[in-house]
């Protein structure tokens, strides 16, 4: 159902009807599932509906969950209220804890419909659903659809909301939440050590061990922290993770560190239906990030679409386009992000030819002034290509991953800097430090903790913060669906909590899972090419 079309179902959903003794089939569940989620009939055809004033819905359009959402928890916008139709609600009567309003003595208090309403049972359920009308006689908001379903179709929509959200999920109780992060080997200890004790401190001033010495705060909802430290080869990492989560369940994961493999994490969370914040984690770069996982940046996929963006635009001013050459050596993250980006000029008619630093290092002589190179090199392959190569060739664009290379800190001498075009996803220095200054650096030295690696830090205290921010709006409804939306609304979760992490545009909305989308192209400039300076172009959001 298209958003605003579902808040009617709500009400009448609502009501509760009584429990069936038998658990409904799981090809009925299946079928209502799919006239929840995707808008599809048990007949494979699109699901009808209209609103009142003739409005015409199908399919996708009129799907519950563009208005109930995954979890069934609805959501409001404004004065716009989406009630839960989730199975508690519908079937045991048990509503959300809501807040209770302040009023002055003699003002008259008026509850929504959806929390006072009379018990429903299925037939009035359905009836309410085909015409918009409760049994009491209650017409719903003009804004839900009134929908065309068969009885066949109407019986498996009231099955699969009977499994809706039915049960909290695993890892989490009101006495305690079980979190973990995970840990790829070959992970430099230090960043290791300054992750762990950003989330340690996080959760020790949050949500307090109740059970640890000392502590009088029995009724608080504790936070436990896990650390699964992966071992081998990726291959063998979902089947580590499986054997961490089998020994002790946990709501989500939050944090990580990898270096250039992290799809067997991100696999396992969508495989476990398990809400996952990446502040650190590069993203499989053909990821979408799926439903269940949250990353900071697109990391180098993003530099790479950025860099396809300057290259046409580079071609296209020449009046004698030359060539693209790309050079590797034997990071796979970074032949991965040159493979995408190979692929996606190819895909518009423009050439490019990739070589591995092994073979060409001497060779890069051989490009003229109307060429264009790419370095996918980590900063001991940059560092090895400025001793094979102290002068640059005299081409038109040279073009640096930032990521790979170190940021600001790449080996790149002087010479090159003068011709080095950087790509750089986070904030300028000077406002980063600023923002570290205000946001970070206090916290951290309230905990106690050394000033490591700050951007770090400050990314993992703010996927910590956003969490713990997250989690104290489910009210004690336990559904990792429900953690996921209110991920989604970064904006109303984080309210003005102050913001450490090194990103200068940072949002998130239904449906995104990638909180910074763009990325900077920056010149080095000062003596010796020490600072840098956004191009023209400033914040690129290809």
């Amino acid at each position: 159902m298209e958003w605003a079309g579902l808040i009617v179902v709500i009400p009448l959903l609502l009501m509760t009807g009584r429990v069936a003794a038998v658990e409904p089939a799981a090809d009925l569940v299946a079928a209502g599932r799919a006239i929840y989620l995707e808008g599809r009939l048990p007949s494979g055809e699109a699901v009808k509906a209209r609103r009142e004033g003739g409005a015409m819905l199908s399919g996708s359009a009129a799907a519950c969950v563009q208005c109930h959402q995954f979890s069934g928890m609805g959501l409001a916008e404004g004065s716009l209220v989406i009630p839960p139709v989730t199975a508690p609600v519908l079937f045991r009567n048990q509503l959300p804890d809501g807040h209770i309003p302040r009023r002055a003595p003699g003002m008259r208090f008026t509850d929504y419909p959806s929390r006072t309403r009379a018990l429903y049972d299925e037939t009035g359920l359905a009836r309410a659903i085909r015409t918009g009308e409760s049994p009491a006689g209650h017409v719903f908001s003009p804004l839900m659809p009134r929908y065309d379903l068969t009885d066949d179709a109407m019986q498996a929509l009231i099955a699969y909301l009977r499994s809706l959200s039915a049960q909290p999920s695993p890892g989490a109780d009101a006495r305690v939440a079980h979190f973990a992060t995970v840990v790829a080997p070959d992970v430099d200890p230090g960043r290791r050590d300054a992750m762990l004790g950003v989330l340690k401190a996080c959760f020790a001033e949050r949500y307090p061990d109740a059970s640890a010495p000392g502590s009088d705060d029995v009724e608080r909802q504790a936070w436990r922290l896990h650390v699964w430290a992966l071992e081998g080869p990726p291959e063998t990492w979902q089947q580590q993770l499986a054997s961490y989560y089998a020994r002790q369940p946990v709501f989500a994961l939050v944090s990580g560190l990898g270096a250039d493999e992290w799809s067997p994490v991100e696999g396992f969370c969508e495989s476990q239906g398990l809400p996952c914040l990446f502040p650190n984690a590069q993203p499989p770069l053909a990821s979408a990030a799926g439903r269940y996982s949250f990353y900071f940046s697109r990391g180098l996929g993003l530099e790479a679409d950025v860099f396809v963006l300057q290259l046409k635009a580079y071609q296209s001013s020449r009046k004698r386009p030359g060539r693209i050459v790309q050079l590797i050596s034997g990071e796979e993250i970074g032949q991965r992000a040159a493979a995408a980006l190979a692929q996606t000029l190819a895909d518009a008619g423009i050439a490019v030819e990739t070589w591995r630093l092994e073979t060409h290092a001497h060779g890069l002589s051989g490009l003229k002034q109307d060429d264009a190179l790419v370095l996918w090199l980590s900063a001991g392959e940059l560092d090895h290509l400025m001793r094979r190569v102290p002068t640059p060739p005299a081409v038109g664009e040279v073009l640096v991953s930032g990521i790979l290379s170190g940021l600001e800190d790449a080996p790149l001498n002087p010479a090159w800097r003068k011709v080095a075009a950087l790509a750089y996803p986070f904030d300028p220095p000077a406002r980063w430090q600023l923002r570290m200054q205000r946001n970070l650096r206090p916290w951290l030295d309230r905990h106690q903790l050394p000033r490591q690696d700050e951007r770090l830090q400050g990314n993992t205290l703010a996927a910590c913060n956003l969490l713990a921010e997250s989690m104290l709006r489910l009210r004690g409804n336990h559904l990792r669906d429900y953690l996921v939306e209110w991920v989604e609304n970064y904006p109303t979760a984080m309210g003005n909590a102050p913001a450490p992490q090194a990103y200068p545009r940072f949002s998130l909305g239904p449906g995104q899972r990638f909180s910074s989308k763009g990325v900077y192209l920056v010149r080095f400039a000062g003596e010796n090419g020490r600072r840098i300076e956004p191009l023209q172009q400033d914040w690129i959001v290809p």
